[in-house]
């Protein structure tokens, strides 16, 4: 089936191309609280970077913009 319809899927992320008007939202309780102490492990090497390199084609496309230190907690 995606063979056949092969022609309508992005093939790269700069094909991907914004919905005029659309936004996302996450429906987040009001009293939700946050663990602000994230216990994460260190990427490998390769883990970084293939994410590091994914996260450059996403800003490169448009698909996702940096944010300013002081919205990042």
């Amino acid at each position: 089936l995606v063979e056949k319809y092969a022609d309508i899927f992005a093939c790269s992320l700069s094909e991907v191309l914004p919905i005029p008007g659309a936004q996302h939202r996450l429906n987040i309780p009001e009293d939700a609280t946050f663990n602000l102490r994230i216990r994460q492990r260190a990427l490998t090497p390769p883990q970084a970077k293939f994410l590091h390199g994914r996260i450059d084609k996403m800003l490169a496309a448009g698909i996702i913009e940096k944010a300013p230190a002081e919205q990042v907690k």
